[in-house]
Order: C-alpha cells, then structure tokens, then sequence
C-alpha cells in the first residue's frame, strides 16, 4: 500500500490508516527520527500492555477509543515499516533531482 498525496506541488508519503481521525502532516527527518525512538516490542508485550489499557476504560465509549488509537497505531506503525523500506531514498533523490533543476 503506497500511498501519495500532493501538498503544494510535492509528493508526500501519506501514512493514514483512517482518514476519520485528526490527521497531522509531519517533515520526513521528524518521522525518521520518532520512529527510530520507537521501542521495540515482542507480540505478547504489545498484546499484554493492551489488555492492560482496556482493563483501565471505565465505559464503553473509552473501551472504543483506546481499541481505536491502539489500531491507528499499529496500522501506521506497518504503514512506515513498509514505505521506509525503499520508498522513502527515491523520493528524496527525485526531489534532490528537481531542486538541482
């Protein structure tokens, strides 16, 4: 899945999973470094530590939104993985390319 939207004349790496959700619209060195910050987790801790927040919602309405942001979460999480594979190099040697232009 890879996804482009255009913001002023320039391609950007659009990350959404859900386009019903606030969205935000962040420089590529910014990303590349939250995500290198990013803890890494085996299956059972991610699965354990939402339990752990659904255990925590009092009502129905925080049960969804915790389950909600868990799942842009982790949707965006593999959005990334899959475009900073290779993705994200020829871009930035287009627009190295048209900026020299």
């Amino acid at each position: 899945m890879k996804n482009y939207v255009e913001v002023n004349g320039h391609q950007v790496i659009d990350l959404t999973p859900d386009y019903n959700r606030p969205l935000a619209l962040v420089d590529l060195s910014v990303l590349n470094k939250l995500t290198k910050l990013l803890q890494k987790q085996d299956f059972g801790t991610i699965r354990h530590n939402h339990r752990e927040s659904i255990m925590h919602a009092e009502n129905l309405e925080q049960l969804v939104e915790i389950s909600e942001d868990f799942i842009s979460f982790h949707r965006t999480v593999n959005l990334i993985n899959e475009i900073v594979s290779g993705d994200v190099n020829q871009i930035f040697t287009v627009e190295e390319e048209s900026n020299m232009l």
